[in-house]
């Protein structure tokens, strides 16, 4: 396993994972027969054989983890220099395109008429020879999930998206943006087209007022460990609670669920489209109203601690009510979530999970590296090893996924996990009150 203090990792290597995880179980082991151990000379000498062999399992694991760090920070150097130079690429090509419109526009218009053509010919003529051909061809190429699953696609978007503002400044013949400020990021093409499908009267993409309601309350025991933290992120599961808030006697843990609903018109539900793009923007998203809406009919004060935990848009919403300053939020934990262009203060300890196959997190461009000077990123590769299942669209990106990979954190034995598994610990002790909330849009 690979984790990443200051610098966003892009794989978390499955093998040093797998070997701390048999070094482990191979420790509980031995410790459930250290007193069988000297019933007799054989029984000895196993047990002696056993403990070489875990001390050198432990050797390799160490190995294996100091091999994976150092490739991590050779890996965040060549992030950096790639995104200069993606950054300027793209803006090179804003420049050029008017050009290549120009120059290409009949060849790209004639070759997409021809590709609709084909397709209608298919539809047209089911189970003909070219319909098979074309089956059999479909059959043998990745399909969307596998493709948008590839590690070299998810660097791809986040180079592309980092360099959207660049492309539009080139286009619309502007100097090449600031890397920060004001006029620079994602957020300011993301705002743009917000406002300018205000300005034309389409509801696509436009905010409304969220309201929500307590939809029960339990009592619950404090996590043991990450595992038990991530599963209990609210599902994304239509008509569903969103936001989970746990009440111990040393604060607040809320839990804030993914995307539920991928459409671009507002419906009821507030974790959106519409949400997702606000929320990048940098304006106050559906979700993010309604996890304050809820925080505060739970009582939750700006005096009282906060641990926010949350996956994929839930995570991003539990970054930026981190970065308000609004709460005194000691902890936030994410799970595939694109938080990468949030500034959250370095006295928030920030535990953030992506998996090297999940795109959603590139969504957010290429992380800043002041934004996480003092935050802690692990990473995992899911199919290093094995190949991405077919017909799911996004599989690495499931939080029952991460739920797994959460196991794999409480398994490994790194320091820095375990330490950061302690602090949460210590801020989460005893019973607690549970509420669930709804939130809807008011349309």
């Amino acid at each position: 396993m690979r984790v990443g203090t200051g610098v966003d990792t892009v794989a978390l290597d499955d093998l040093s994972g797998r070997v701390h995880a048999r070094l482990w179980q191979l420790e509980q082991a031995l410790a459930s027969a250290h007193p069988l151990a000297f019933t007799s000379p054989q029984a000895q000498q196993a047990f002696h054989r056993a403990q070489i062999a875990a001390q050198k399992l432990r050797e390799l694991a160490q190995a294996t983890a100091e091999g994976s760090r150092q490739y991590s920070h050779r890996e965040h150097y060549l992030r950096q220099v790639s995104e200069n130079l993606s950054s300027t690429l793209m803006w090179n090509l804003g420049r050029v395109m008017p050009g290549l419109i120009a120059s290409f526009g009949p060849e790209v218009i004639g070759g997409v008429a021809i590709v609709l053509a084909l397709a209608a010919a298919r539809r047209l003529t089911p189970g003909s020879p070219f319909d098979q051909f074309v089956t059999r061809l479909e059959h043998s190429l990745p399909d969307s999930g596998q493709f948008l699953s590839q590690p070299l696609v998810v660097q791809a978007t986040a180079h592309l998206t980092s360099g959207a503002d660049d492309f539009v400044a080139g286009l619309l013949g502007l100097p090449q943006p600031a890397k920060r400020g004001a006029f620079a990021g994602e957020d300011l093409v993301a705002g743009a087209a917000i406002a300018g499908l205000g300005l034309v009267g389409s509801k696509t993409l436009q905010e409304t007022r969220v309201r929500v309601h307590q939809d029960s309350t339990s009592e619950t025991s404090a996590p043991e460990g990450y595992r038990d933290l991530i599963s209990r992120i609210p599902r994304a599961d239509e008509g569903a609670s969103q936001i989970r808030i746990e009440h111990y006697e040393s604060g607040y843990v809320v839990y804030l669920s993914g995307t539920i609903d991928a459409g671009v018109e507002p419906t009821n539900e507030p974790w959106d489209m519409t949400s997702n793009i606000s929320a990048i923007a940098e304006l106050d998203s559906g979700s993010y109203n309604a996890a304050v809406q809820a925080m505060r009919e739970a009582g939750i004060s700006a005096e009282d601690n906060v641990i926010i935990v949350g996956h994929s848009q839930g995570g991003l919403v539990a970054a930026q009510l981190a970065a308000s300053g609004d709460y005194r939020v000691s902890d936030v934990v994410t799970v595939g979530a694109p938080l990468h262009q949030v500034d959250i203060p370095e006295e928030v300890n920030v535990i953030a999970v992506e998996h090297a196959e999940d795109v959603i997190p590139s969504l957010s461009g290429v992380a800043i590296p002041a934004a996480t000077a003092a935050h802690l990123t692990v990473t995992r590769s899911l199919y290093s090893t094995a190949q991405v299942p077919r017909g799911e669209l996004l599989p690495a990106h499931n939080l029952s996924r991460y739920v797994e990979t959460a196991a794999v954190m409480d398994r490994s034995g790194d320091s820095k996990l375990t330490a950061g598994k302690q602090q949460l610990t210590e801020r989460m002790q005893g019973k607690a009150t549970v509420t669930t909330w709804r939130a809807d849009r008011v349309q």
